[in-house]
């Protein structure tokens, strides 16, 4: 039985020799694409660690973005490069999709890092930490390379032909779409983070004022404001989020702030992409597609990236939805397991925004739980009514902990849930607003393609073919358009309505539009495009107005590089049909990035204080004119250590300002400086009149949209 064993065992042996001795060019080859993913992961670390990520905050994060860029770009070098040198007498026989591939590929990479470190552990006691992690990589490389030639590129049919190409076409496609596309959202989406002037809602500076004041108590409750009956504007989830990422308020930076609300927002993209690849029988290019889309939409833009509810709360909604849809028929089903899992996401959606997002939540699941028993009412309340109750119990109780946990409930009572709340109900004639006028059901049902932004267009004819092809809708995307309807139908019945109230149903929308995109004639994804370039261009022109009274040299040369690529794109996506559809969602980022780029010349250096101006407000009472609330919060970003105090913009200078403090006061871009001037910076306009608007759109752009603010004393 040994000598047996002891054959075998040389047997094994020798055809492991043999194999690798037959693999010994491939291996060469594997391992020159390695040095090159070396170098590739290099290039990459330095430009993101120096340039990309540079105005990211603090430097341990700003280093982790880098590195995690560097890998996931010389992971896909290196795959490339195998696929179509190490292996490419196998690379046309595969069954496997270009995208399982390199699941597979990264899987194989990762136990090879993991075999590293643990080999590296093991062998260091008795060959030194040196010559162990040598060793350790030399077998890792071994199993890495058998790995991926036995599993990731060896499966083929014995046929040698591969009939579903078209499927495979896809494939490749949707690679390459998640590649570049993963590059340039993060890019949009990170760049320009710590600006002062991202699109944005004017609640960010209240949010941002409570949270400063709020850890400034070293307390998480209750909430605190400089601004009378404002403190409990929004529960208290948000608020802590920005303690946390803000260190307690040391790091109080924008960056600081904001950073969540992107990942918020990734978060609620990837789900969006797992649902789109679950309800599409596993198709990549819907994956992707839906995920580009959603980052896409002007409101995930505007509203996902700065320091507000809407992020988190979008993608705790979401997952009440799109959890409850992956797992048919079993979620449905379940009597308290189910509801008890979904009661507490949505009570994390109503902690973030209010104890309102349980309407939309609930009365979506009801509807599907209705639609499951064959709208048979008595089922429904015998079978799924009490999972349904259990869930709204278990969301409002993690709501109502606000209340149990803030030492004065009955001020949360007053501010939240009767003026925040209850106050946006019965404001003047309901009917005439229901029907008429900017807050009406119209406007209301236009504010889903407001929030689609550029992709408004193609979405609109997503709906009207999705509505002829009813019949062909499967039910898994009935459930979504349901969903979208309740919501819409939720938030008529406030007096108050605001496209604001439909983020949550975007996702749902983006996951259609991936889903039903070839339903949808060529020219609708055109005129996008088109819409697209031109905008780009718009931008572009701007650029050029400001260059000539600040100089070329105000903006970065890849701004330049950003409009000229973006525009070349959007007309070779215009006019190449395969590129049509696909081309639209990354078109929408090029665009968001040649705006922010736009927007970078009102930071730093032309549009901060220089330190002249910092040293002289230090210490001092800074009088800062404001157009809306908080909007004076910003200067205390700019100005550290001075005590910024906001008055209306139209009055006059305060009584209570004195000699010995200082004034902002705003003049146009070309105007002089003012009399006793300490500091200047340059600003871009908002809330502009009727008729500044039309005097900008016939021709005096710089009068009314650029502005210089001059820090000076106050003379009495």
């Amino acid at each position: 039985g040994r000598g047996l064993a002891v054959k075998r065992l040389g047997g094994a042996a020798g055809s492991v020799i043999r194999w690798a001795w037959h693999q010994r060019r491939r291996f060469m080859k594997f391992g020159v694409v390695g040095l090159s993913g070396l170098a590739v992961n290099q290039a990459t670390l330095w430009l993101g660690h120096e340039h990309l990520f540079q105005a990211v905050r603090p430097d341990s994060l700003r280093l982790n973005l880098a590195i995690a860029l560097g890998i996931a770009v010389a992971l896909t070098s290196n795959f490339l490069l195998n696929r179509a040198w190490t292996w490419r007498d196998f690379s046309r026989l595969t069954v496997a999709p270009i995208w399982i591939q390199y699941g597979r590929y990264a899987v194989a990479n990762w136990a090879g890092i993991l075999l590293t470190i643990a080999g590296t552990n093991l062998l260091a006691a008795s060959l030194g930490y040196s010559l162990a992690n040598l060793t350790s990589i030399a077998l890792a490389a071994g199993v890495n390379f058998a790995v991926n030639d036995l599993w990731t590129f060896r499966h083929v049919r014995t046929e040698g032909l591969d009939p579903e190409r078209t499927q495979l076409a896809q494939s490749r496609l949707a690679l390459a779409l998640a590649g570049a596309g993963l590059v340039l959202a993060l890019s949009t989406y990170l760049f320009g983070l710590d600006s002062q002037h991202i699109p944005r809602n004017g609640d960010e500076l209240v949010y941002a004022q409570i949270t400063r004041l709020t850890a400034a108590t070293g307390h998480w409750l209750p909430l605190r404001s400089g601004m009378a009956d404002l403190e409990n504007t929004k529960p208290p989830l948000l608020f802590w989020q920005g303690i946390i990422s803000t260190d307690g308020g040391s790091d109080w930076s924008f960056w600081s702030l904001r950073w969540p609300s992107v990942a918020w927002t990734m978060a609620t993209a990837a789900l969006v992409g797992w649902l789109s690849w679950r309800m599409n029988r596993r198709d990549a290019l819907a994956a992707v597609m839906a995920a580009l889309v959603y980052l896409g939409f002007l409101g995930t833009y505007r509203y996902g990236r700065p320091y507000l509810t809407d992020a988190p709360e979008v993608f705790w909604s979401f997952a009440c939805v799109a959890l409850t849809i992956m797992w048919l028929p079993r979620s449905l089903e379940s009597r308290w397991l189910w509801p008890l899992l979904v009661g507490v996401l949505a009570g994390f959606a109503l902690l973030t925004k209010s104890f309102a997002q349980l309407a939309p939540i609930g009365l979506t699941l009801a509807c599907w739980h209705l639609q499951s028993v064959r709208w048979d009412a008595r089922a429904f309340i015998r079978t799924r009514l009490c999972g349904l109750v259990i869930l709204g119990v278990v969301a409002l109780a993690i709501f109502a902990l606000w209340f149990a946990l803030d030492p004065e409930p009955a001020q949360v009572w007053r501010d939240f849930v009767l003026r925040e709340n209850a106050g946006k109900m019965g404001q003047g004639n309901y009917l005439a607003r229901l029907l008429w006028g900017g807050s009406s059901l119209w406007s209301l049902a236009a504010g889903f393609f407001i929030n689609a932004g550029v992709l408004g267009i193609p979405l609109f004819g997503v709906c009207v073919e999705s509505w002829k092809h009813r019949s062909e809708v499967s039910s898994q995307h009935r459930m979504l358009w349901v969903f979208v309807l309740v919501t819409f139908l939720v938030f008529c019945i406030p007096d108050q309505r605001s496209e604001r109230y439909l983020l949550i149903a975007m996702p749902a929308l983006a996951v259609l539009m991936a889903s039903h995109w070839r339903w949808v004639g060529r020219n609708a994804f055109v005129i996008a495009l088109i819409v697209a370039g031109l905008v780009i261009a718009g931008i572009g022109w701007l650029s050029v107005l400001l260059a000539r009274e600040l100089g070329v040299s105000a903006f970065d040369w890849w701004h330049w590089l950003v409009i000229a690529g973006g525009i070349s794109f959007c007309i070779t996506a215009a006019i190449r049909p395969r590129w049509s559809a696909v081309g639209v969602a990354p078109a929408c980022l090029l665009l968001y990035l040649a705006l922010a780029g736009f927007l970078s010349v009102f930071d730093a250096p032309l549009g901060v204080w220089d330190e002249g101006g910092i040293s002289a407000a230090r210490g001092k009472r800074v009088w800062a004119p404001e157009n809306f609330r908080s909007v004076a919060e910003q200067e205390r970003f700019l100005l550290p250590g001075a005590e910024v105090v906001g008055f209306p913009m139209d009055g006059p200078t305060p009584e209570a300002a004195s000699t010995g403090d200082l004034l902002i006061l705003t003049r146009t871009i070309s105007a002089a400086a003012p009399p006793g001037a300490v500091s200047s910076r340059v600003d871009i306009t908002s809330r502009h009149t009727a008729r500044q608007i039309w005097e900008m759109a016939t021709g005096r752009v710089e009068e009314h949209l650029f502005c210089r603010h001059w820090l000076v004393p106050v003379s009495r």
